[in-house]
């Protein structure tokens, strides 16, 4: 009877299982939905995001979706995982995707925490296609200061302005923004003073849950094993080997590096062992509002075997083990541990060389040999030998 009065109240306000509508909550800037819809919004929910499409799939597959909500052209999926209310969002790719994603997601749902599941390709040739890395860490690799002396630092990490309530323990801070203006002092701020802002942070990784992080590792045995020949690329490979979850590093940017020698640039200075293009927009938004976080991806080639790629098992070793994790959630109490450095699983690559994030590292960088690119007409235009002279010093 009860489930019955349930369906009934929610069509009468307009929503009604399985159909859509323009999200109204307590927590977005929308206008507050009316008292009788505050039950729904203020359910604590798992929130689930995707980049993509082949990443999002397996997971509606295990939901027992309920209702679908429109919040500025994003569709949420509201339902039930492993017995839990969540919400499940695809987000598009790169990090601009995700943060605006995750926002809208924590402004509409009452979350309890969040998960990140998707693909990534290996950073790390102790991880294989098949294989699972959870942060652990993620670290921004495209926030990079090339210097003129042949040397490269990290550039700050990414700029936060953090609460009481941000999940910042364990995170690697490198910096401080300073006081900002104000009317009385606006027209003479110039540059602003040395005092340091210690709410304007520049974070050079950020820190996962923990809690989340071990009940992944506990949830190995749901991967089972993974062809050599898939792992490999060589069809007649034969054989296969259980497939791992590690605690590592994500390496998150708006790139994709394939060269082992680019590869080896990059991890100089933030050793990862899985590399995307999501994590740290993720990462940012759950970290400021404080909501639990956990990235999960599936791996899906290396560039150690660079003839393999299986995105959709990488997605579905990813949503295995969101599925276990969420199945297993922990209380709230327990989410705010925030990963360390000694955490990290033995074969990750910081662990093994001693640092999540470097202070330099020297680099070379020869001439630009060719340029092809494709004009207004469609026709595509190859420059051979281009004159760089321009970018020589006077």
């Amino acid at each position: 009877m009860k489930s019955l009065s349930w369906i009934a109240l929610l069509s009468l306000t307009g929503f009604t299982w399985g159909t859509t509508l323009l999200a109204s909550s307590p927590f977005s800037s929308a206008s507050p939905a009316p008292r009788h819809q505050l039950s729904f919004w203020q359910i604590p929910r798992i929130g689930i995001m995707s980049p993509m499409a082949m990443e999002q799939a397996p997971i509606l597959a295990a939901m027992k979706v309920q209702a679908t909500i429109r919040k500025d052209g994003y569709v949420f999926y509201v339902g039930t995982l492993a017995g839990q209310p969540v919400v499940d969002v695809r987000s598009g790719e790169k990090e601009y995707a995700a943060e605006l994603a995750m926002t809208l997601m924590a402004l509409t749902f009452h979350l309890k925490g969040a998960l990140l599941a998707g693909t990534a390709g290996a950073r790390n040739p102790s991880v294989h296609v098949g294989d699972v890395v959870v942060s652990g860490f993620v670290v921004d690799k495209s926030s990079l200061h090339y210097h003129n002396q042949g040397d490269a630092t990290p550039y700050t990490g990414v700029e936060m302005l953090t609460t009481h309530r941000s999940l910042q323990s364990h995170a690697i801070v490198g910096g401080y923004g300073i006081i900002g203006p104000r009317p009385h002092n606006a027209s003479s701020f110039g540059y602003g003073s040395s005092h340091p802002s210690h709410h304007y942070v520049y974070f050079e990784a950020l820190a996962g849950s923990q809690t989340l992080a071990t009940l992944a590792l506990h949830s190995q045995a749901v991967l089972g094993t993974t062809p050599l020949s898939d792992i490999t690329g060589n069809p007649d490979q034969s054989g296969s080997q259980p497939a791992h979850v590690i605690e590592g590093v994500i390496g998150s940017a708006n790139q994709w590096t394939e060269p082992l020698s680019w590869m080896a640039a990059q991890n100089a200075l933030y050793p990862s062992d899985a590399g995307e293009n999501e994590g740290m927009g993720f990462a940012y938004v759950t970290t400021q509002m404080g909501i639990p976080w956990l990235i999960v991806r599936g791996i899906s080639d290396s560039p150690w075997y660079p003839s393999t790629y299986h995105g959709v098992l990488a997605a579905d070793r990813a949503a295995k083990i969101v599925e276990s994790v969420v199945a297993h959630w922990p209380k709230p109490s327990a989410l705010r541990n925030t990963a360390t450095f000694s955490d990290l699983s033995p074969e990750s690559n910081a662990q093994k060389w001693g640092y999540i994030v470097g202070n330099k590292a020297f680099y070379n960088v020869g001439p630009v040999t060719e340029i092809v690119y494709t004009n207004s007409h469609g026709k595509t235009i190859t420059i051979n030998s281009p004159n760089d002279s321009e970018y020589t010093m006077p």
